[in-house]
């Protein structure tokens, strides 16, 4: 290659610059190996520092106090009124309505009565006479209506003991009320058939001897009667007759009497009478 420059430069006449002669490259011998190339080496990242963050400081826990409570406002009682004072009652005045009133009942104007007693009573509110008219007027107007009625009679054996019963099982010592040995009946009488205040009413007692088979007789032995006004039970006292009655007869027993009260607004008279076979013959007379 050297040889060619040289013939190059000869042919080519005058002087020339020189040329560089380039350098004989490098022939890798067989055999030998070549050393690797140089790697470059890759920078490793970068790495970026976290900030620190400042430890927490908890802030101290600040208690908020209850609010007080309002003071709650006592309400100012109102004043009391001053004593009402009532004007005087007119005594006068007053006996003049219950005795117009008095002479209306006995007249028999109960319309002209009640106005009168009412009157009298917004007068005078405790005026006993006043009241005791207005009650007399409101029985009196009860009994234009009413009457005496007697009730469904009943009949009942003694209650006792049994050992059997046809029909049933395990009755030994039962408590029974048996039947009746003889059939009879209560009747009560009641008079006057409408009653005012002061008047007397009487109620006779009778027992009705029913028996039309056994022909037996039936003797009462003790008598049980109650009276009840207004709801207010009493026992009543009579003298009675412990008669005999036949069968088909009726024997007169006993006979309540007495005086029609005031104030009546309801009235019963409940009547027992018993037999000497145990029988209880039951009643009663309504006011209705």
């Amino acid at each position: 290659m050297v040889a060619a420059l040289v013939a190059m430069t000869a042919c080519g006449g005058g002087e020339k610059a020189p040329v560089a002669t380039p350098e004989p490259e490098a022939t890798a011998t067989p055999g030998t190996s070549l050393p690797p190339p140089a790697t470059r080496a890759t920078p490793a990242p970068r790495t970026t520092p976290k900030p620190e963050t400042p430890p927490t400081t908890q802030a101290p826990l600040k208690l908020t106090p209850a609010p007080t409570p309002a003071a709650t406002a006592v309400p100012t009682p109102p004043p009391t009124p001053p004593p009402t004072t009532l004007p005087p009652i007119d005594h006068a005045r007053v006996a003049s309505l219950v005795s117009q009133g008095e002479a209306a009942l006995a007249g028999g104007t109960l319309a002209e009565a009640t106005r009168l007693f009412a009157e009298a009573l917004s007068l005078d509110p405790s005026n006993s006479p006043a009241r005791k008219g207005k009650a007399r007027t409101d029985t009196t107007r009860l009994g234009q209506t009413r009457t005496f009625v007697p009730d469904l009679a009943s009949s009942e054996g003694a209650e006792g003991k049994i050992t059997q019963m046809a029909g049933f099982e395990n009755v030994a010592d039962l408590n029974v009320r048996r039947a009746v040995k003889v059939p009879g009946r209560a009747e009560l009488d009641g008079t006057p058939a409408h009653l005012k205040p002061g008047d007397t009413y009487t109620v006779q007692i009778y027992l009705r001897n029913q028996d039309l088979k056994k022909k037996k007789t039936i003797k009462i032995t003790n008598v049980n009667i109650h009276r009840i006004v207004n709801n207010k039970d009493s026992l009543v006292t009579v003298d009675w007759t412990p008669v005999e009655t036949k069968p088909r007869d009726r024997a007169l027993v006993a006979t309540v009497k007495g005086p029609w009260e005031d104030d009546v607004s309801s009235w019963v008279l409940n009547v027992k009478l018993l037999s000497e076979g145990g029988d209880i013959y039951e009643n009663r007379l309504v006011w209705k």
